[in-house]
């Protein structure tokens, strides 16, 4: 192989070889170009980004320490509002507790109260036992009237008068019309007497009471009609006392009777239903009375014999201080006259005295001198005066002299 040849080959080869890689390398260098312009654009961006960053980061600090200085001021403001109310903590524990001991009390009351209200309806039961059976026990008529007659004496003892001495029960009396015997009479000062009747029709009025007043329209008419039959045999029981005739059979009665209601919802009801009942009552002579009423007439029954009492000893006083006055008028007389003989009596005294120390002791003591006996000592006269009477109630009084009494009363 020849040498030229391959050394053109060669040299085309370098020069192609040159070519390309300056081809390549001016492509590089623009690659490169690019890039460094693309890179210092981003350096550029990268450098705002950096900027717009650090502001940003500038920002969030601020907001942070902002965040921190009011986070710091709100617990140091929590702190000072803790400390100011630590009173109010105090007065909220102290109020916890005595809710809580409240409460406990509460519950305690409750069950207790429980307890009571389950008596109490116990109670209520035994109670409406008793009464359905004293009611069967009122329907009999001898029952009624053993029952009226236990209240009439209840009342008559809690006005404050004492059986046979103030009152008398089941006393027979003769009127007009025969024997009769009231239930009770009572006695009034002056010589005067009462009678109380205690028997009282209530049939109707107990059936009455076992009707509701709220039922239906049957039921409250039914309880209309027994209650209207009440009234009408309350006033058959007015006139039937009217005619009995007590005030003309019992003497110093005043022209009264009083009919006993041992119920005071029974008379209300007889009342209600009839309104003309007591008037009626009062025009027949007859008072019909509930246990208040009476208690309250019975009571200034026995006020009235407390001042007839009184009034008696009133007089009593009255003379005993008349009779005390007429004698210490004799007592005065009695002691002036004492004073007037005392005083004669020292009178005489002092006479005798004298006598004595002029005539007889001069001749005694003749006889000292000769020692027949023993000296004689002289009396003392009497020099004292007597006191007289200076008390008006002694001297002021008449004497018993004027007064026809004498000188017995002593």
């Amino acid at each position: 192989m020849e040498p030229l040849p391959l050394v053109i080959g060669l040299l085309l080869g370098l020069i192609v070889g040159f070519a390309i890689a300056s081809m390549r390398g001016a492509s590089q260098r623009q690659s490169l170009a690019t890039e460094l312009a693309t890179a210092s654009a981003r350096a550029e961006s990268a450098g705002e980004a950096r900027a717009t960053a650090e502001q940003h980061l500038d920002e969030v600090l601020s907001r942070e320490r902002a965040q921190l200085e009011a986070r710091r001021s709100k617990e140091v403001g929590e702190q000072q509002v803790l400390t100011a109310l630590a009173p109010v903590n105090k007065q909220l524990e102290l109020m916890r507790r005595a809710v809580a001991s409240i409460e406990e009390q509460r519950l305690q009351q409750h069950g207790e109260l429980s307890e009571q209200l389950r008596n109490q309806h116990e109670a209520d039961e035994r109670l409406r036992a008793t009464t359905d059976s004293l009611a069967s026990a009122l329907q009999s008529n001898q029952a009624r009237g053993v029952w009226g007659e236990a209240q009439l004496r209840n009342i008559v003892e809690a006005s404050g008068l004492i059986e046979r001495v103030d009152f008398d029960t089941q006393v027979s009396v003769d009127g007009e019309q025969g024997a009769r015997r009231p239930d009770m009479i009572v006695h009034l000062p002056g010589d005067k007497h009462l009678v109380i009747d205690a028997k009282a029709p209530m049939s109707k009025y107990l059936a009455a009471s076992q009707l509701s007043e709220l039922g239906d329209e049957e039921e409250t008419t039914r309880r209309r009609s027994l209650l209207a039959e009440h009234a009408k045999a309350l006033k058959a029981h007015v006139a039937a006392l009217n005619a009995r005739g007590y005030p003309s059979a019992v003497p110093g009665s005043p022209e009264l009777v009083i009919a006993f209601v041992p119920s005071e919802s029974a008379l209300s009801a007889a009342v209600a239903a009839d309104p003309s009942l007591l008037e009626d009552a009062m025009h027949r002579g007859v008072a019909v009375t509930s246990p208040v009423s009476l208690w309250a007439t019975l009571r200034a029954i026995a006020y009235a014999w407390q001042q007839d009492v009184l009034e008696d000893q009133a007089h009593e006083i009255f003379e005993l201080s008349t009779q005390l006055h007429t004698r210490l008028g004799t007592l005065a007389t009695h002691i002036d006259k004492l004073g007037r003989s005392l005083a004669g009596a020292a009178t005489s005294y002092n006479a005798f005295l004298g006598s004595l120390e002029t005539r007889v002791l001069p001749t005694a003591r003749k006889l000292d001198a000769l020692n027949i006996g023993s000296p004689i000592n002289t009396p003392r006269p009497v020099e004292e005066q007597l006191r007289g009477l200076t008390a008006p109630e002694l001297t002021e009084l008449p004497f018993a002299e004027a007064t026809g009494d004498g000188f017995t009363d002593r």
